[in-house]
């Protein structure tokens, strides 16, 4: 496992929560490919930590889908199975559209211009990627709604279909998707709740969907 090229790590001990996010992040944004092995030696060294929070967190990663763990034979990131990812995609977008539909007549001034600031990018990739993070439009949505139990569904769940767009070989399906986040976004913008959810259905079904079809040709590569 060639661990990710993360700077220097920090000196004091760090906690498990911590020793999560980095390999929740590296795995994420690709720096730990699907299928690659994952040694505690390895992680301990590039974290500074003992074996302890090492295997609390590749635990915790593992109820979450993204680390696969065999005991006595091997722990690996999760590859990238192109049905899961439909499903999943296909789930969290029914979640997703329910956050954004009862949260848009929630969304302050300064909701909608986030928003409309969201909505100015013009790489299509780059906006549902982004868009998709709790920094992006759906963060927006998630935090004004202030719902614990939908925001724990998101952040067990939308790691992966993160992990399945950010590994994504082609653009096709981002080109899909945009006009479903344009919608989305003018609907919210406009307080029409319904109109908002229903733009966030499409996004992640049919369109998001169809990125489970850009790895059909390259699932033997990335297992």
């Amino acid at each position: 496992m060639p661990v990710p090229v993360t700077g220097v790590a920090s000196p004091r001990r760090l906690i498990r929560d911590e020793v999560f996010l980095r390999l929740l992040d590296a795995i994420v944004g690709g720096d730990l490919l699907p299928g690659e092995q994952l040694y505690d030696a390895e992680i301990e060294r590039w974290v500074g930590v003992s074996r302890t929070p090492v295997r609390e967190a590749l635990n915790q990663l593992a109820t979450m889908g993204l680390v696969e763990i065999l005991p006595q034979r091997r722990t690996r990131v999760t590859p990238i199975e192109p049905e899961r990812v439909r499903q999943l995609i296909a789930t969290v977008g029914v979640v997703v559209a329910g956050v954004v539909r009862d949260a848009t007549p929630l969304l302050t001034d300064s909701d909608r211009a986030a928003l409309r600031d969201a909505a100015e990018e013009t790489d299509p990739a780059s906006l549902v990627r982004t868009g998709l993070t709790a920094d992006g439009f759906l963060g927006v949505f998630v935090r004004r709604l202030d719902n614990g139990t939908v925001a724990r569904l998101l952040k067990r769940h939308l790691p992966e279909v993160q992990r399945a767009l950010n590994a994504t070989p082609g653009t096709a399906a981002f080109r899909k998707a945009r006009p479903s986040v344009t919608a989305l976004i003018d609907a919210a913008v406009a307080g029409k709740a319904e109109k908002a959810g229903r733009a966030a259905a499409q996004l992640f079904d049919p369109a998001l969907v169809g990125v489970a079809d850009e790895f059909t040709t390259t699932t033997k590569e990335l297992r």
